[in-house]
């Protein structure tokens, strides 16, 4: 069994008491032996980490075929919950997973008893034999035996007799970190290619000729690609050498490993910034520190790293308000109407092949704190849904919001009251306004708000051009809701509830659909148009 650190000992002890007690409310619920009218039947529960995985995750029995001992798990969320990645090899009947540096080739079969036989030859994990049953293949969906599999990652598992679950937990020290695409800005003399890593990760750097190679072990990214027009740059993707993630950077200029042609920097993770950074500059007459040389020269195209399977950009719509905060009170209610318009762009996004997550999906009240944790770096944009309200009700149109120092004191006003108003909103805009106002140097933050002025404008032009309501602009404020957002976000004020004409119209589904529709439109168009590097 595989030998733990005393700290993941430690995560593992909090994941098992944080499980137990979710377990409370699930046992109740699922205590109740389900069978899936099939060869294979599911009881007790599977978690990983301390997460109840779905029920539809397994634990599976093939009790008919009189095998009570081995449990199988549904490989494609088994394998989502481990942290792989998954393929089927359909000439080989094999079922292949990926995490990390290690990979776990499973022989498959639809003949189940020949299958529960468990012998040797039937896993390997990195050319090393494990015994094991065979994946069973029923109806074109496979599961999987899950210590066998657990012990080819070198990860741990165990059974919970009290709470009737199968525990997994997997090993720190072999789970790959998913890292977020490459932050790239031009500026007038160089770029700045600034790359946002875990506190404390390892690297290797080599260059020559016009590239230059990041080795990033124990890593793993999705496919990413740099294409724009760049005085200093060719192109910037991931490839993965030697089973280790790499990024390959190709210039326009000549490299040189003793530091021409570039300059490194480095910036640690501290309470504001919870990764380490390191960002190289690149143009022609910069000169910095020495790295490693490169043996051979890259050619000028490398293959990126491809994504995953169904593996989609990720939209968080925010419904602004909700429960016990109704927002602004006009001729409609503000929390209603961003709710409308949030049901309904997700169902547009999703038929564009999107996934969406809603913060708030019903007349709930989230906390801005928890509204703005839904914003991550394994997502892609974050737009929060809100309505206006002014004392002079000939105000009207639309306006769109960007994180940022406000450039005129009037608008504070407008971030108190759209943080939560009175004492709070007040100390939430001041934390807002000491966020902003430390913005300034800061890589990430810079390249972030010049990818949520981008998304910002896509979306305002949209919905002017669809509704045809006054033009309001671009603008920046203090919003917390958006202050810590490591991904595009901004804040959209579709219309003032207040206005006799527009709040009537902003009560209408008719024209909240019209307003879903042309910020679905913005949404994509930002993604069309150079947003793919907010891709993850």
């Amino acid at each position: 069994m595989a030998k733990f650190s005393a700290s993941s000992q430690k995560q593992r002890a909090r994941l098992t008491n944080r499980m137990k007690k979710s377990l409370v409310v699930l046992f109740c619920l699922l205590f109740l032996l389900l069978s899936l009218s099939s060869a294979q039947e599911r009881y007790n529960f599977l978690a990983v980490d301390g997460e109840i995985l779905a029920d539809s995750s397994g634990p599976f029995y093939f009790i008919a075929q009189g095998d009570n001992q081995n449990a199988f798990a549904l490989a494609s969320e088994f394998a989502l919950g481990l942290g792989a990645e998954l393929r089927f090899d359909a000439a080989k009947q094999l079922l292949v997973f990926r995490r990390g540096n290690t990979t776990v080739s499973l022989a498959a079969t639809a003949d189940i008893v020949t299958g529960l036989e468990k012998r040797p030859g039937v896993l390997n994990a990195n050319g090393r034999n494990i015994d094991s049953p065979m994946a069973i293949l029923i109806n074109n969906t496979s599961y999987v035996p899950i210590s066998p599999l657990v012990k080819a990652f070198g990860d741990e598992s165990e059974w919970d007799a009290q709470n009737r679950v199968v525990m997994v937990y997997t090993n720190p020290q072999t789970y790959p970190t998913q890292i977020s695409p490459p932050r790239i800005a031009l500026h007038d003399d160089y770029t700045r290619v600034a790359l946002d890593l875990p506190s404390g990760s390892n690297y290797d750097i080599a260059a020559a000729e016009n590239s230059m190679v990041i080795g990033l072990p124990g890593m793993q990214a999705s496919e990413f690609g740099y294409d724009q027009q760049d005085p200093n740059i060719s192109g910037v993707s991931f490839e993965e050498r030697g089973g280790q993630l790499t990024l390959v950077i190709n210039t326009q200029h000549p490299l040189s490993a003793d530091g021409q042609g570039y300059r490194l920097g480095f910036l640690a993770a501290s309470p504001e910034r919870p990764n380490d950074v390191l960002y190289i500059d690149f143009g022609p007459k910069l000169s910095g520190d020495s790295v490693r040389a490169l043996d051979t020269p890259l050619p000028p195209q490398v293959a990126a790293v491809r994504l995953p399977a169904g593996l989609k950009p990720t939209v968080v719509i925010d419904a602004g308000h909700g429960g016990n905060d109704g927002g602004a009170q006009g001729f409609v209610g503000e929390d209603e109407v961003a709710l409308a318009i949030a049901l309904k762009i997700r169902d547009l996004l999703e038929s564009q092949g999107m996934d969406v997550i809603l913060t708030r999906d019903d007349d709930v009240f989230l906390t801005l704190a928890e509204r703005a944790r839904f914003a991550t770096t394994e997502r892609n944009v974050f737009v929060s849904i809100h309505a206006n309200s002014a004392p002079d009700r000939k105000a009207n149109g639309i306006e769109t919001w960007v994180f940022g120092q406000s450039l005129n004191d009037s608008q504070i006003d407008i971030a108190i009251t759209e943080n939560g108003g009175g004492a709070i909103g007040e100390e939430l805009t001041r934390q807002a306004q000491e966020v902003a106002n430390s913005i300034a140097g800061d890589i990430l933050r810079e390249d972030q708000l010049r990818f949520s002025l981008n998304l910002a404008e896509h979306v305002q032009e949209q919905l002017v051009g669809a509704t045809g309501a006054r033009d309001r602009g671009v603008r920046q404020n203090v919003f917390y809701v958006i202050k810590n957002a490591r991904i595009p976000a901004i804040l959209v004020e579709v219309g003032f509830v207040s206005n006799p004409e527009e709040g009537e119209k902003l009560g209408t589904a008719a024209y909240q659909e019209k307003l879903a529709t042309a910020l679905a439109n913005g949404i994509s168009n930002f993604f069309d148009s150079g947003g793919a590097l907010a891709r993850r």
